[in-house]
């Protein structure tokens, strides 16, 4: 399931909305993916660890992210690599593969390293409901407290 999340600066009003996790749509975003990484579309490194490793998954979760330079929010695609935790099974179709599939049977192998669009710092995850509940979100226009609007949605 899918939920989008809208967060609003209670100083100047500033408003993010977040899609995070994956729907229905996960096994097809699912393929797009890895059939983007075979053809090289998330670099080299990813293409090469697809070809060394064919039993590979990757997570294609969205989940936010907060730049640890300027504070600009980020929704991206987790992108994290993962083995399977049994490394005899070779029977695996990963281009079928669900979410919970991955979680329960891999172990991760490689963190993608995602960028600002702002500045080019280095985005760190974060759960947004903790982070929010703990006052720890901050706004990145006036550094203002961030909350959660009523304007909660879920699909799927």
């Amino acid at each position: 399931m899918g939920n989008g999340y809208l967060i609003r600066c209670v100083n100047c009003n500033y408003e993010y909305r977040a899609l995070l996790g994956y729907g229905m749509l996960f096994p097809t975003v699912y393929q797009e993916t890895v059939e983007g990484i075979k053809e090289g579309k998330f670099g080299e490194e990813y293409q090469k660890f697809f070809e060394e490793h064919p039993d590979a998954a990757v997570n294609c979760e969205a989940y936010m992210a907060i730049c640890q330079d300027c504070g600009a929010f980020d929704t991206v695609k987790s992108m994290s690599l993962f083995l399977p935790k049994k490394s005899d099974d070779k029977t695996v179709n990963v281009g079928c593969l669900t979410f919970q599939e991955i979680k329960e049977g891999y172990k991760i192998a490689k963190k993608y390293p995602h960028k600002c669009s702002s500045c080019g710092g280095t985005l760190k995850p974060i759960d947004l409901i903790d982070k929010l509940s703990q006052k720890a979100v901050r706004c990145p226009v006036c550094k203002g407290e961030m909350q959660l609007t009523p304007d909660l949605l879920l699909w799927d």
